[in-house]
Parts: C-alpha cells; sequence; structure tokens
C-alpha cells in the first residue's frame, strides 16, 4: 500500500475532473439512497388504504410516485456522467504513467537494461500499466460511490428506524474484515504472479524475435517445452492467488445474506409491536414500508463491500503492478555529471591505466593503455570476448571503468556531457535497427531536419541510392525488421543514417561483416572517404578491410598485446600475423 503514493502526482493533474466526479457520484448515491424512502412513502399510502373506502388519490402515493421518478433520473444521468468522467481520468493516467515508464526505461543506463529481462520490461511498460489502471477504476467507483454511499445510508437509517440500523451496522462489517484478512494473505501470490509474467512475456519475445533462428535448429519442440514450464508455474499461481481471493466474496455475501434475514425477523417483531403504539421503542416504529426500505438499505450499506470483494483480485494485480513499476522508477538515472562540452574535432583521446568487468569479480579489460591522435582510423582486433567492444561501450560512457580514466583533448569523459560526448560519435553497429516506417525515415533519424535531397546524396555517396531505387516505392517505400530486405541492404540503411549526420568522430563495429565482398570494397571506399581527415575506431574481423589503418591494436584477454600498422605487425610474425595468415592462407 505504500506505493500508492508514486500515483499522486498523476492525480493532483486531473483534480478538478477527480472534484466533479465526486460531485456526480454524491448526486448519484444521495437520490439512490433517498429512492428506498420513497418507495417505502409510496407502500405505505397503499398498505393505508387496507380496510378503508379511500382511494390512492386521497394519500400521497402519487407525490412520492414522481419524487421516485426524479430520483431514478438522476440516478441514471449523474451514474453516466460519473462512470464517463472516472474511465476518462484513469485513462489519462494511464497514457501519463506509461509514457513515464517508457522515458524512464530510456534513462536508465545500458548496464541497468543489460541486467533485466527484455520481455519483462515490456511487460512492465504495457500489462503492468494495463493492470494499474483496472484496478484505479474499481478503486475510484469503490471510493467515490461507495463512501458517500455507506455515510448517506447510515445517517437515513438511524433517522429511520435506529434500532434496524443498529442491526445493520454490527453484521454488516464483518465481511469487510475477512476480506481485508483474504487480501492481505493473497498479496504475495499476486506479486509473484505479475513476475511469472514478466518472465513469461520475455520468452514469447525471444521467441518471436529469433523465430527464424528456432525454425532452422528444429528447436521449436525445446522452446514451446520451456515456455509450457513457465506457463504451468504461472498457472499454479494465479490458481493459488485467485483461489485465496475467490474466499472473499462468497464470504461476504453470506455475512449479507444473513444480515437480510436478522433484518427481516427483527423489522417484522418491531412491526408487530409497533401496531401498539403504546409500546413504540424510543422512536423505532415500523411499517411494511420500512421493511422493505431496510432490506434495500441493507442491501446498498453492503454492496460498498461487496464490490470491494469482488474486485479485490484487480485490486491485488493492481498493487503488485504499482510495486513493479515503483523498481523502474527507483532505478538510477544513467549518470552524467559533466557539464563540459567535448571540444570539435578532439586532437587526442586518451585511455589511461583503464581496468573493468561487467562482473566486478571479473575484468574484462586490464590496465588498458592507448592515444588516439586527431584523423586517425584505429583498428581494434583480437579474438572473441578480448574486450574490443567493451573498449567503444567505455568510450562512449555505457559504463564507467572501474579504475583509471579516458580523456579527450585532456578533459575527463566525467566531466563531459554524455549528450555532447555522444553527438561527436557515428557508431554502426553489426546488429541492424530497422524500425517501421520509409526508408526516408529510417536514414534521417538521427538528423531531424534532413531533406530528401540531403538523404539522396548520401544515398549515392556510399553507392546504395540504386538499391534504394529499384525498391518498390524507392526512398517512400515501407520498411521493418522483418520486412524481406536482406540483412545487408538493412546494415546499408543503417550505415546511410550515421553517414548522414557527418560526425567528427566515427566508430565500425563489424560494420561490413553482413555485406557481400563487391558491396564492402565499395562501401570500405565510401567508409575511407566519409572518415578522410577523421578520427575513427574500427572493429573487425575481415582483416583485409583494415589493411589501410594508420594503427592496428591487436587485443588478447583485455590487454594489448600488439600495435603497429598491418605491414608493421606481419613483419613482428606475431599474434597478428597469425591470425592474418589463417584467413587468407586459403
Amino acid at each position: 500500500m505504500k506505493n500508492i503514493k508514486l500515483l499522486f502526482p498523476y492525480l493532483s493533474k486531473h483534480k478538478i475532473s477527480l472534484i466533479a466526479s465526486l460531485i456526480f457520484a454524491i448526486i448519484f448515491d444521495v437520490s439512490l439512497v433517498l429512492l428506498p424512502l420513497t418507495n417505502a412513502k409510496m407502500i405505505d399510502a397503499i398498505t393505508s388504504l387496507i380496510g378503508t373506502s379511500n382511494s390512492l388519490s386521497d394519500t400521497d402515493f402519487f407525490k412520492y410516485l414522481i419524487i421516485s421518478i426524479i430520483f431514478v433520473a438522476l440516478v441514471l444521468v449523474f451514474n453516466f456522467l460519473f462512470e464517463t468522467m472516472v474511465n476518462t481520468v484513469v485513462e489519462k493516467i494511464n497514457v501519463e504513467l506509461r509514457n513515464d515508464v517508457f522515458e524512464k526505461i530510456n534513462k536508465v543506463s545500458v548496464k541497468y537494461i543489460d541486467s533485466h529481462n527484455h520481455g519483462d520490461l515490456v511487460s512492465r511498460c504495457v500489462t503492468d500499466t494495463e493492470n494499474i489502471n483496472n484496478a484505479l477504476i474499481s478503486s475510484f467507483r469503490q471510493m467515490f460511490q461507495g463512501i458517500v454511499v455507506l455515510l448517506a445510508t447510515l445517517i437515513i437509517m438511524f433517522i429511520y428506524n435506529w434500532i434496524l440500523a443498529s442491526v445493520v451496522l454490527i453484521l454488516i462489517p464483518f465481511g469487510f474484515v475477512l476480506s481485508y484478512f483474504v487480501a492481505k494473505n493473497s498479496n504475495k501470490n499476486f506479486k509473484k504472479q505479475a513476475n511469472i509474467n514478466g518472465l513469461l512475456s520475455g520468452k514469447a519475445l525471444e521467441t518471436f524475435k529469433n523465430l527464424d533462428l528456432v525454425n532452422s535448429l528444429n528447436s521449436g519442440e525445446k522452446i514451446f517445452g520451456d515456455y509450457s514450464k513457465v506457463n504451468d508455474e504461472l498457472n499454479i499461481v494465479g490458481q493459488k492467488a485467485q483461489f485465496v481471493s475467490s474466499f472473499t466474496n462468497p464470504t461476504t455475501r453470506l455475512v449479507n445474506n444473513s444480515t437480510y434475514a436478522i433484518v427481516g425477523v427483527v423489522a417484522s417483531v418491531l412491526c408487530v409491536v409497533s401496531a401498539d403504539s403504546s409500546n413504540i421503542l424510543l422512536g423505532a416504529s415500523c411499517t411494511v414500508g420500512t421493511i422493505l426500505a431496510f432490506i434495500q438499505y441493507s442491501n446498498q450499506f453492503a454492496k460498498p463491500f461487496n464490490e470491494i470483494s469482488s474486485c479485490i483480485s484487480e485490486i491485488q494485480t493492481g498493487l503488485s503492478s504499482l510495486e513493479r513499476i515503483k523498481e523502474i522508477f527507483d532505478a538510477d538515472f544513467d549518470i552524467d555529471n559533466g557539464n563540459e562540452e567535448i571540444s570539435k574535432n578532439a586532437k587526442i583521446i586518451e585511455f589511461c591505466k583503464v581496468f573493468f568487468g561487467y562482473d566486478k569479480e571479473k575484468l574484462i579489460i586490464n590496465d588498458f593503455n592507448l592515444d588516439i591522435k586527431q584523423g586517425q582510423k584505429v583498428s581494434l582486433v583480437g579474438p572473441t570476448g578480448c574486450g574490443k567492444t567493451t573498449i567503444i561501450n567505455l568510450l562512449l560512457r555505457f559504463y564507467d571503468p572501474a579504475n583509471g580514466e579516458i580523456k579527450v583533448d585532456g578533459k575527463s569523459l566525467s566531466d563531459i556531457k554524455k549528450s555532447s560526448l555522444r553527438e561527436s560519435f557515428g557508431m554502426v553497429l553489426q546488429d541492424t535497427w530497422i524500425f517501421n516506417g520509409t526508408v526516408f525515415e529510417n536514414i534521417a533519424y538521427g538528423k531531424k531536419d534532413a531533406t530528401i535531397e540531403e538523404v539522396e546524396a548520401i544515398a549515392k555517396e556510399i553507392n546504395i541510392y540504386n538499391f534504394i531505387k529499384r525498391l518498390p516505392n524507392g526512398f517512400d517505400t515501407k520498411i521493418s525488421d522483418k520486412s524481406g530486405l536482406s540483412i545487408g541492404e538493412k546494415q546499408l540503411i543503417c550505415i546511410a543514417r550515421v553517414a548522414l549526420m557527418k560526425p567528427d568522430m566515427m566508430i565500425l563495429d563489424e560494420a561490413t561483416s553482413n555485406i557481400d565482398t563487391r558491396n564492402e570494397i565499395k562501401i570500405s571506399e565510401a567508409f575511407n572517404k566519409m572518415m578522410e581527415g577523421k578520427t575513427s575506431i574500427v572493429i573487425a574481423h575481415r582483416l583485409s578491410t583494415i589493411k589501410n589503418s594508420d594503427l592496428i591494436i591487436v587485443m588478447n584477454k583485455g590487454s594489448i598485446i600488439e600495435i603497429g600498422n598491418h605491414k608493421e605487425l606481419l613483419q613482428k610474425n606475431g599474434f597478428y600475423a597469425s591470425l592474418y595468415n589463417a584467413q587468407y592462407s586459403n
């Protein structure tokens, strides 16, 4: 329950609408509470005719009939207004909450994202916010309507007949007390259910993203088995949560039905006693209308407790989801204490005794020292897992060194704004990222004011213009990650995206690994032209693509073991030479 304060800022934004919905609820509830009273008056008017020759026109029957019709109209109109207003406000809150969760996920560190199941994060963005939405709707209905009904009904009952009111007041809360204990015991199961649901979403997301690989390996049965195992666990936990919470509704209804019976018996006794005016107990008279009115009032008084018990699972699920959302909001932002701007055309990048490990107990980078001067093309090579990509992660401050320092023109990266640092680098990765949109939108993603002329010019510059024009609608062709483009074609579009930004420094992480040999030569030529005079860092397994590098850094187990240009390293006949010869000996 302590997490509910997380919603206070969202609620305060809509306080006028919430106050309006409260007013609608008051009008609706008061009309609803007064309706049994007018009905009782009509029934008493009818029963007063027994044994007389009078007609209904001689009583107040028609007066109370008109009043009842007015109350019914008020109930219908203001209940509609209340429901509409509450649903509108809650939906707005849901939109704002979902946007804030998504924004926060985009502002946490890469380390946080890497350490969490991506499907679970998606589940928190979508499923958990929807659970909170459902819980809010249920809660507002009970809070606004329920409280007013309880107070108004209680007041009317005590004014009308304090003995029957006391009977209802004593018996009904037993159902609420039972509901409270059931809810308290079911909360842990609902929390576990939400966590497993996130895990299940993660497994589904992984499978859908890699369905071609799953099918190629004939791993469908294994994947389905793993999914079914988690699904079965969700089923067991879900059953426990629902089973425990299901006790609430029948328990409260048992109390309510018992209340109806007791009220009926007590009211009947009072009715008989009231026949003799000398036996009226301190104004607790009773008529047939009173009996029917109190049966309705006991139902109205119990209704908020019944409805709370009927939606207890929604509320518990929402509270569990709120706790999962709070974990996102409590996560640390991507730390950026820098206030310096990176120099235009930086003169030198220095790695000074850098140590780093994703796991503190296991270092990946050990005492890394390197100077990269302006305009140099520096290539990092080495076996898989030697730390090449980690160096890039450290340079762009996706992670910070455990020890040591990285500087640009003498300024420590920790003193430079991350936005300024990252704007200075253009990075092309081995993994492609294509979103649903046109080819033009995908290329212009990094430059919001880009024109079609600029995009076409950069496409020609890196030799992909003809490929794009062959698409059904050219630059207006809709594409996506699963649009049917080859991996190489998607990589070409990613390369064009970075090239359009014309950054001061370039990072190519296996950028041409998915490109065929002929296009690789063309793109390498375009890269060389684009990187002319610029500092660039290249990670490559194809050593033929880095022959013209000014400096080749050979890494193994997180350390530099050789350094030099292509010719010098071949002459050393060391680790680099063995890698090169292994690739081209045939």
